[in-house]
């Protein structure tokens, strides 16, 4: 093991637990980096070594999921600072220990979306006074942090430099209008930033694992330092300094932790034959583990059983892999076959759900046909399994459109089989891996189309993913804000009462430029900065009830207009063949494609 040395300013020490010890003290504001490998290691040791102390600590992070809930079952953190709270496998959906958070349980709560999280970290890295954002304006997210953290001002103007421009918004009861105001949000600067690395050299030069997520900016954000963990610390000068993404001047300390993201994966490919990266091989997300973490944070009495048994392990982090099991581990590194359909699908198995993803495949195939988008974003959930299967059925016609997806997907094609939009598998054919600020920040505005899903839509596209009708949170925004923020938008959903609204309880995400809504029975569709609301454009039963009508369909399912009994509404083609062994390709396991809905009559 890699000694302390007199002439170095990073620090090397033996276990997670260690650094924890060494750099982290109560009451301190910490960051956790979001890469695609979150130093989760470094998680469970926040947790096991200030258990019981009451720190109060402030921590900010991209989004809380999976082993993150151990955060919330130790007690340790006052308040967070976050743009996403819940699961996020096999599905996205909320999680109970959550549902208070905005009554401030488990902890406080300062929500925010993904890009403007991490755009306040650019600010604090560069030592800006503010970053200008496209996101948050229109939206709720806004109301609470106005004349804080968040400052609403008229855009400038040619020749009217000391005029409206100079004029903040400060009443929280305006959300501002895109036409005229731009947001100004203050930066973010943790005292310490958590991260896990592929590989740090003695010095402390650490090398992240791509794609990049927030990339380097949490870390050098970081008023005191970074503490690292990292798969395998190497000699000084073995690391080719143009795969460094942290210089050794903002690390306090680092420690090897082996599988020390797990949960979540870690990508080495492109540098086993570099010399430094001898012996370090990717692996998968668990998402066994993942699952059963979901489950068990939920539920009291096993959220109690799983924190001792996962967390608050005597020898630390090599507890934690003995407990995992090295048999388990080593499947980790490995690929799983492709799936695929030995025979086409029968179109007349054809489900609701999977009509639902089909019906939206076809409305996203139109509009790059018709409108040349360059890009599609894909948000997670039915909706970027609409995306994949219509960039299957586009590339059948010699049309390649790239998907692209938040974290730094760029130019995806999904391995077919693994539903997470973010599995490292999927990275093995992209044509570029960027980070959030590359995808959320300049490919999304620009001829982008959004493809997303929500808690709720109304009438004018708004959406909301943060409360239900009981005040309970949900999830937060993600990426949404900053999707719908700067392109046209489609929402993919399953209609109900509940979810197709005429006005949402809390607008995560305006609905401006939301252009249409696709759901199980049609596509309803809006302009873009119109003040129509949604109207059925194309319809076509749901597979449960062949016998059904439009508008009976609208009233059952929805609480918008029906559509005129006058208008023929166009019928949408059958479901065929070629569309459904496609999606079904895609999704084996019917994570996303299951009929999950019991229908209801109407009242």
């Amino acid at each position: 093991m890699p000694q302390e040395s007199k002439h170095q300013t990073t620090k090397i020490l033996s276990d997670p637990d260690s650094l924890v010890r060494e750099f982290v003290k109560p009451r301190m504001y910490l960051h956790l980096a979001t890469t695609m490998s979150r130093p989760n290691a470094l998680i469970y040791s926040l947790s096991r070594v200030f258990e019981g102390t009451n720190p109060e600590f402030t921590i900010s992070v991209a989004g809380i999921h999976s082993s993150a809930h151990c955060l919330a079952l130790s007690g340790i953190v006052k308040k967070m600072i976050t743009g996403f709270a819940g699961d996020n496998y096999p599905k996205p959906s909320p999680n109970s220990l959550y549902k208070d958070l905005m009554r401030g349980k488990p902890f406080e709560l300062e929500l925010w979306s993904l890009l403007t999280l991490v755009q306040r970290l650019m600010a604090g890295a560069m030592k800006l006074p503010s970053f200008v954002s496209n996101s948050l304006v229109g939206s709720d997210l806004i109301t609470d942090k106005l004349g804080k953290t968040a400052f609403l001002y008229h855009k400038p103007t040619e020749g009217n430099p000391f005029g409206e421009a100079a004029s903040p918004h400060l009443v929280t009861e305006s959300r501002g209008t895109r036409e005229k105001d731009m947001v100004v949000l203050l930066p973010l600067c943790p005292e310490i930033t958590l991260v896990h690395g592929v590989v740090a050299d003695e010095d402390g030069n650490i090398v992240l694992s791509q794609p990049g997520g927030e990339a380097a900016w949490g870390a050098l954000a970081a008023t005191k330092g970074v503490i690292a963990t990292v798969e395998k610390i190497v000699p000084r000068g073995t690391v080719p300094p143009e795969l460094v993404h942290i210089p050794s001047t903002k690390v306090l300390g680092i420690a090897p932790a082996r599988f020390g993201a797990h949960p979540q994966s870690l990508r080495v490919q492109g540098f086993p034959e570099i010399p430094a990266f001898e012996g370090v091989e990717s692996y998968l997300d668990d998402y066994e583990f993942q699952m059963e973490a979901n489950k068990a944070a939920g539920i009291p009495a096993k959220a109690e059983k799983w924190y001792k048994e996962n967390v608050m392990l005597s020898g630390g982090h090599e507890d934690y892999l003995d407990l995992i099991g090295e048999v388990r581990l080593r499947r980790l590194k490995m690929t799983p076959p492709e799936h695929s359909l030995s025979s086409p699908e029968n179109p007349k198995t054809v489900n609701d759900s999977e009509q639902m993803i089909i019906l939206a495949a076809r409305a996203i195939i139109e509009k790059v046909k018709t409108k040349g988008y360059k890009t599609i974003l894909a948000g997670i959930g039915a909706a970027h399994i609409a995306a994949w299967t219509a960039a299957k059925l586009l590339e059948k016609e010699g049309i390649h459109i790239k998907i692209v997806a938040e974290l730094g997907f760029y130019g995806m094609k999904p391995f077919a089989g693994d539903v997470f939009l973010f599995s490292q598998l999927h990275t093995r054919h992209c044509s570029m891996l960027s980070d959030i600020v590359s995808i959320l920040g300049t490919i999304v505005p620009d001829d982008c189309l959004g493809v997303i899903g929500a808690a709720e839509v109304d009438w004018f596209g708004n959406i909301n993913s943060v409360l239900d009708g009981k005040g309970n949170f949900l999830v937060g925004s993600g990426g949404a804000n900053d999707i719908v923020s700067a392109a046209d938008t489609i929402v993919v959903a399953k209609a109900n009462r509940f979810r197709f609204v005429r006005k949402v309880k809390h607008i995560t995400s305006p609905g401006e430029r939301v252009v249409e809504a696709v759901c199980q029975f049609g596509r309803f569709q809006r302009s873009s900065f119109s003040d129509h609301p949604f109207e059925l454009t194309s319809w076509l039963a749901p597979a449960s009830d062949e016998e059904m009508e439009p508008e009976e369909a609208v009233l059952r399912y929805t609480l918008w207009l029906p559509p005129d009994e006058d208008l023929s509404i166009p019928q949408e083609p059958e479901i065929n063949s070629d569309e459904l062994t496609a999606l079904r390709e895609l999704d084996p396991e019917r994570i996303y494609t299951e009929q999950f809905m019991v229908y209801t009559r109407l009242p």
